[in-house]
């Protein structure tokens, strides 16, 4: 979501000027912080592309699920405050990914 890396980015460049991590941040690191919210977009849309690069992403109908089940529940307390601070609050989480099991875990 384009959104969501756009306020990453401002946020990144705003602690490397400020030396300072987010407000909800555990500790005063901010270069973990920056690093930790630079993870946390690397992998969202950038909006405006033509074709998405991978045949998955292109036929995945929740975009979002990848990044906000990984995110953990602080990349997704940032994503829901972010959005709802720019105006998005009807945004919904997408439910869990489903759950790979092994054919050796499967007990008959």
């Amino acid at each position: 979501m384009a959104t969501l890396t756009w306020a990453a980015v401002l946020e990144i460049r705003a602690m490397a000027r400020r030396r300072k991590a987010l407000s909800s941040w555990p500790d005063d690191d901010y270069v973990a912080c920056i690093a930790w919210l630079a993870d946390l977009v690397h992998g969202m849309s950038m909006g405006g592309r033509r074709e998405s690069r991978w045949k998955f992403w292109r036929e995945q109908k929740r975009p979002m699920s990848w990044s906000w089940n990984v995110a953990g529940p602080a990349g997704q307390a940032w994503i829901l405050a972010t959005l709802a601070k720019y105006g998005l609050e009807g945004w919904t989480p997408p439910p869990p990914l489903p759950v790979m099991v092994s054919p050796t875990d499967i007990t008959t």
